[in-house]
C-alpha cells in the first residue's frame, strides 16, 4: 500500500481516479468527470488524496480549497468530498489515514473544514473534530406563468459562455447565511455538467440563474449576480409551464426575502464542520452548486 496525491497536472492519473469514482459512487459516471476536467474544472484548488494498492486506487478523499464566508467573514478553508473506500478494503483504517493526512496539512489549527457526509458514517467524522451542523430548506408558494420570451441559455460546451459564467461567478455576491461560499465556479461547473440544472442569462441584471422544473415546482439551484435584484421579474422567462412553488437551494435572503424556511433534521447529506466553520451561528443552507 502507498499514499499518493493526484493534482490537476497529473493527467496520467486522472483516468484511474475517474474509474474509481465510476465504480464506487452510484449514478456518478467517469465520463462527466472527464468533461469537467477538459473544460477547465480541475484547477489547482482541487486535489485527491488516495491510497493505492498495486497501482489500483482503493480509498480516496477529494479536497477543495475554497473561499468560505462564516458569520460574514471571509476565510480560506477546505471542503472534503469523494470520500470512499472499495468494499474489500474497508475496515482497515484507510479512511482514518486519509482524514489524519487532511488534518495534518491544515494551514492553521482553526482553519475551516466542511464536508457533506452520508447517513451511514455519522459517528466517523466527529473523531476528527468535526461536528454536525443543522441545515434548512427555503421555499415560497408563488404561482408563475411562463412569459412569451424565454431567457437566453448558457451553453457549457461553448468556451466563451464558460468564460462569461466564470467571470460572473468570481464577481458574484455571496448568498446570505452564517456559512456560505463565494467564487466556486469550478465546483458549480461539475454540478452543471453532471446534473439537470440549466443556466439562463439575465443580462438586464448582469446575472445567471441555474434552475430546474420538477412537476409544478421551480427549483432555483443558484443565482450569480454582483448585486441583489428582484428575482420574480426573471422567473417567468425560465419556465415553459405553470408552477405553483419555488424552492431555493441556497440562502434566498437577498433574492427572495419573503421565502419560508424549515430546518431539515433528516437529510441525505448531513453537513459536518471543523475549526472556524463549526462556529457558524445558526442553521445553514450552503449553496447546492458549491457542495462537493
Amino acid at each position: 500500500m502507498e499514499r499518493c496525491r493526484i493534482l490537476c497536472s497529473d493527467a496520467d492519473q486522472h483516468p484511474a481516479f475517474f474509474h474509481f469514482v465510476d465504480t464506487i459512487f452510484h449514478g456518478v459516471r467517469a465520463e462527466p468527470w472527464t468533461v469537467w476536467r477538459d473544460r477547465g474544472g480541475w484547477t489547482g484548488d482541487y486535489e485527491v488524496l488516495a491510497i493505492v494498492d498495486d497501482g489500483r486506487i482503493v480509498s480516496t478523499i477529494g479536497r477543495s480549497r475554497m473561499h468560505l464566508v462564516i458569520n460574514g467573514g471571509d476565510r480560506v478553508g477546505y471542503q472534503l468530498g469523494a470520500a470512499a473506500t472499495l468494499a474489500p478494503y474497508r475496515r482497515q483504517g484507510f479512511a482514518r489515514q486519509l482524514m489524519d493526512w487532511v488534518i495534518r496539512e491544515l494551514d492553521e489549527p482553526d482553519q475551516p473544514v466542511i464536508l457533506f457526509a452520508n447517513n451511514g458514517v455519522l459517528d466517523f467524522y466527529p473523531r476528527f473534530g468535526l461536528k454536525r451542523i443543522p441545515q434548512r430548506r427555503s421555499f415560497a408558494r408563488h404561482v408563475l406563468q411562463p412569459s412569451g420570451a424565454q431567457a437566453p441559455r448558457c451553453d457549457l460546451s461553448d468556451a466563451s459562455d464558460r468564460s462569461r459564467l466564470a467571470t460572473l461567478c468570481a464577481a458574484s455576491r455571496p448568498a446570505r447565511g452564517c456559512l456560505t461560499a463565494r467564487d466556486y465556479y469550478s465546483i458549480a461547473l461539475w454540478h452543471l455538467g453532471c446534473g439537470s440544472a440549466t443556466v439562463s442569462w439575465a443580462p438586464e441584471f448582469e446575472a445567471a440563474i441555474a434552475a430546474t422544473i420538477e412537476n409544478e415546482r421551480l427549483v432555483i439551484h443558484d443565482v450569480f449576480a454582483a448585486e441583489p435584484f428582484d428575482l420574480s421579474l426573471v422567473l417567468p422567462t425560465l419556465i415553459t409551464q405553470p408552477v405553483a412553488e419555488v424552492e431555493f437551494l441556497f440562502d434566498s435572503g437577498d433574492s427572495w426575502p419573503t421565502a419560508s424556511h424549515s430546518e431539515s433534521v433528516e437529510t441525505k447529506s448531513p453537513l459536518f464542520a471543523r475549526g472556524a466553520a463549526a462556529l457558524a451561528d445558526g442553521s445553514v443552507q450552503f449553496p447546492a452548486l458549491a457542495q462537493t
